[in-house]
């Protein structure tokens, strides 16, 4: 994520849709803030990462991996998503 002064890191685009109103309320804190629509989008979607992390212990391990190359957390994903049906079979 982007705390800890890694605000200078490539980003990567995405496209997404979103309530019309939602989207207006989240300009509107932009401007009050001062600040991008991106960054408050970035803020918004770190704060929800941290509070699943605490409910979530999958969401924690995606977190620890979040700098690790795609594959090599796809590769994790596989190999727990296969202990897990092996537990229940």
């Amino acid at each position: 994520m982007a705390s800890g002064g890694e605000e200078d890191m490539p980003r990567k685009a995405f496209s997404t849709t979103m309530d019309p109103d939602t989207l207006k309320a989240l300009k509107l804190v932009a401007v009050k803030r001062d600040r991008s629509l991106n960054a408050v989008l970035q803020e918004a979607v770190e704060r929800y990462l941290t509070e699943e992390a605490v409910k979530d212990p999958d969401a924690q391990v995606f977190l620890r991996r979040a700098k690790e190359p795609l594959e090599d957390c796809m590769a994790a994903i596989e190999r727990r998503i296969t202990r897990i049906k092996r537990q229940r079979a």
